[in-house]
């Protein structure tokens, strides 16, 4: 499984300003990824890039492509890319630029996909917002029940959703397509519509708290999850995290994110 890892690394120089751990600016991202996941295998997106940073992106070396698709665009372009490129059964990392690994994450990566359909390496704090006022609706003081995994490095989580920078099989991409291109339309992606409509959320206290939030409409969530007979996929995270979103209001629980 190592060697049908690639990692589709996508990187822009547009999008909102947020505030960032001082360790993690898109060199810093992009050195970190590679010292962790290695040069080969690893393919560059460049979307709406400046001249100053693709001349940086070309003097690395990394297989590199240029675009100027959106956020959105982009994400439904890698979709193609990916499963027109690699054999069914690769596995693929899909990584946006601001996030820092740790230490072993490739070695953890290939545990969670023998064992899962998608696998985020990011324990996301909203996890824990019991007071439920964080964006995930089913993050509450009634947690949804959850089943642990355990491998060679590792706890999992199984869970709902996560971000944009995932892995998975590109056979399971090829399948999920029409969910993908979905959730896929507007300026940005909505991971978690796309997620949990593929994790397949059918615990009625649940659903009724998703559309209370607005995500998704009363009809739209029972033909999805409940009528069409789509097949659920797991989604696993671990614990404690092996990768964080570099945004400070996101960092992954438990760990000096600083000193990586």
């Amino acid at each position: 499984m190592a060697d049908n890892l690639h990692v589709v690394y996508r990187i822009s120089d547009k999008g909102n300003p947020k505030s960032k751990l001082p360790n993690a600016g898109k060199g810093d991202c992009l050195i970190n990824a590679v010292n962790e996941f290695g040069a080969e295998n690893f393919h560059v997106i460049a979307d709406n890039c400046t001249d100053q940073t693709l001349d940086v992106l070309k003097s690395t070396g990394l297989s590199l492509e240029v675009t100027a698709n959106g956020n959105a665009g982009t994400c439904r372009h890698i979709f193609n890319e990916v499963i027109n490129r690699y054999d069914a059964d690769d596995f693929v990392y899909l990584l946006e630029d601001d996030y820092l690994h740790l230490p072993g994450s490739r070695e953890a990566l290939l545990e969670g996909l023998a064992i899962a359909d998608y696998v985020t390496l990011y324990d996301h704090p909203d996890y824990y917002r019991r007071d439920g006022k964080g964006v995930n609706p089913f993050v509450h003081d009634d947690k949804p029940k959850c089943s642990i995994y355990l491998t060679a490095h590792a706890h999992w989580r199984e869970t709902v959703s996560t971000t944009m920078t995932f892995a998975a099989k590109v056979k399971t991409l090829l399948e999920d397509r029409d969910i993908w291109n979905r959730y896929c339309v507007e300026k940005n992606p909505s991971d978690f519509g796309a997620f949990v409509t593929l994790t397949g959320q059918d615990d009625l206290n649940e659903a009724k708290r998703f559309v209370q939030r607005g995500y998704i409409n009363l009809a739209q969530l029972v033909v999805e999850n409940f009528l069409n007979g789509r097949k659920k996929r797991l989604l696993i995270s671990p614990m404690p995290s092996f990768a964080t979103h570099a945004e400070t209001n996101f960092l992954a629980p438990l760990i000096d994110w600083t000193k990586v």
